[in-house]
């Protein structure tokens, strides 16, 4: 019985550490933010393996006075560092030699960066408009919800 106690203790003990999260580089970054930009923002990032971390944005700016609003999102997978990244999804809508703001980016590119202050800061630069349409966007600055608690 003692034997059994003991064996019993041992794989409990030795069961915790496969309990705890990997988060790879990011640490207590990973997880899901909330924030606003021209729109609400929210993010979700998980680590996947090494330096690679899935990623979930999306917008929403609510219709307001009857001007429409707009919403949106994008995931995908980026190589992240303990400061950030950047955020590539090939624009399926892209024509080459298109003129047309939804058509003319191959890659929908979104700056990922974290701050001192513990923000995620996002920057949409190019090709996103497909994703979100004209009336918002993917830039701005999110909050990580554990900090909020």
């Amino acid at each position: 019985m003692i034997r059994l106690s003991i064996l019993a203790a041992t794989l409990a003990f030795t069961a915790i550490p496969a309990l705890a999260q990997d988060n790879g580089p990011l640490g207590d970054r990973v997880g899901e933010y909330v924030g606003s930009g021209e729109g609400e923002l929210s993010a979700e990032i998980t680590h996947l393996q090494n330096d690679v971390y899935a990623i979930s944005i999306t917008t929403t700016v609510p219709m307001e006075n009857d001007i429409p609003g707009c919403g949106g999102g994008i995931d995908g997978e980026m190589i992240m560092t303990e400061t950030g990244g950047n955020f590539f999804v090939e624009n399926e809508f892209y024509e080459q030699g298109s003129t047309s703001p939804m058509t003319r980016e191959r890659y929908c590119e979104i700056g990922v960066t974290f701050d001192e202050d513990g923000f995620l800061n996002l920057e949409e630069r190019n090709g996103c408009i497909s994703y979100h349409g004209a009336a918002c966007g993917f830039t701005g600055q999110l909050l990580n919800v554990n900090a909020i608690n």
